[in-house]
Parts: C-alpha cells; structure tokens; sequence
C-alpha cells in the first residue's frame, strides 16, 4: 500500500511531471546511498528551490513548505543511474523527467478487474524470480 505520511506531514501525488536537469557539480559533493544528499537531491535543492528532497530508487520526495509532501516517479534511466552511483560507479550529467505516479496514496486499485482472483488460479500465469537490487540505499518507497 502507498505512503500516505513521511515525517508526520502528508503525501499528495504531483499533478505535472517536471524535468531535472543534473549537473557535474551536483555529482561531484554528493554521497551515495543518502537519499537526503544524494546528486538528485542535491540537484533539486538547487533547480527547484526546495526544502528537502528524499530519493528513492521509484518515488522522488519533494517538500517545498511546512506542510506536504509531493511524491514523483522515478523514471527508469535515473533508478539506473542511482544504483551505479550507489555501487561505487559514475553518475552521468543529463536532464530526467519526474512524472506523477501511477498508483494514487488512496490505496485504491487501478484499472479493470480481473477474472480471476488470484493470480495462482490463472491457467496461463507463470511465476517469475524476484530480483532484489541489494547494496543501494532503503527506504519508504
């Protein structure tokens, strides 16, 4: 189920996606698997004129004021990046456009219903392996 609360304040999903644009120094002072002084949160301090910004490898944490929240999505290319940077490797300079989630903070499911209950009752369903991304940061997302 989605955060509804970070640090007793609470989360409501953007409205509009908004592009990042992530620079040489924002890579060069930042600390890996720190969600708080990570390159995006540090680049979104500077483009974007925030109070704190949380990253996650999905969801991106910006609060502006004293009051909320605002919860992005991550897009592929920068989870790909945070996981290089938090590996030890290289983060590379560019433009990455957050976009409001998918899933909504009421919980409520999306999208049409299934026929079956369970995913174990569909004949044509076949398990995949779980692959668990390890030695990055954690956290709330």
């Amino acid at each position: 189920m989605p955060l509804k609360q970070l640090d007793g304040m609470p989360i409501i999903d953007a409205k509009r996606p908004l592009t990042l644009n992530i620079k040489v120094p924002d890579i060069e002072k930042a600390d890996p698997k720190e969600p708080l002084d990570c390159v995006v949160a540090r680049a979104c301090r500077r483009q974007l004129h925030v109070k704190e910004a949380r990253i996650h490898l999905n969801r991106v944490y910006l609060r502006s004021n004293n009051g909320n929240w605002v919860r992005y999505e991550a897009p592929r290319s920068l989870r790909a990046e945070i996981i290089a940077f938090d590996r030890g490797g290289t983060f590379e300079p560019g433009d990455f456009e957050l976009k409001p989630p998918r899933v909504r903070t009421t919980g409520k499911r999306q999208g049409g219903k299934s026929r079956f209950k369970h995913a174990r009752n569909n004949p044509n369903h076949v398990p995949r392996p779980r692959h668990i991304v390890t030695n990055v940061r954690h956290g709330p997302a």
